[in-house]
């Protein structure tokens, strides 16, 4: 895949050969290798042009998720470059909301899998806040509506 020239992150497939190797480094991959890393669902796939930064959201539709949660979720989220993790977020909220319009945001961060006295701290930073663990020690973060 060419991608522009630039250093903004821009958008992907689900399916991005070269970016594969980012979900298998990331602790939520559940099968290693595959080439798609997000589930079904609209989706919106983020990366820089250096492959060093990965953002997966998600969109299913009403009803398909067993948490009941909504609108839009963090699927993935990898930085291994330099910038910092919460001004990532904060453009693929950006990016996220040009493409769906205004959404409530929600991730799951697992303390148990994270070498950090802070779980979802980069989130944190970016205006996330903790609502609750989940029964199997998820920390459950949600970013509320935003225009």
């Amino acid at each position: 895949m060419l991608l522009p020239f630039t250093e903004d992150l821009v958008l992907t497939s689900a399916a991005d050969a070269e970016m594969a190797i980012l979900p298998d480094r990331h602790y939520s991959r559940l099968r290693r290798g595959r080439r798609q890393f997000l589930y079904a669902g609209r989706k919106l796939v983020i990366r820089n042009s250096a492959g060093t930064i990965l953002f997966g959201w998600s969109w299913e539709l009403e009803g398909m998720r067993m948490d009941e949660q909504r609108d839009y979720c963090c699927s993935i989220f990898r930085n291994e470059s330099s910038p910092l993790s919460s001004d990532v977020i904060l453009e693929a909220e950006r990016i996220a909301r040009q493409h769906w319009g205004p959404g409530r945001m929600f991730t799951y961060v697992d303390p148990a899998k994270i070498r950090s006295v802070n779980p979802g701290y980069c989130f944190k930073v970016a205006g996330w806040h903790f609502v609750h663990r989940t029964r199997d020690g998820k920390h459950l973060l949600v970013k509320e509506r935003a225009a």
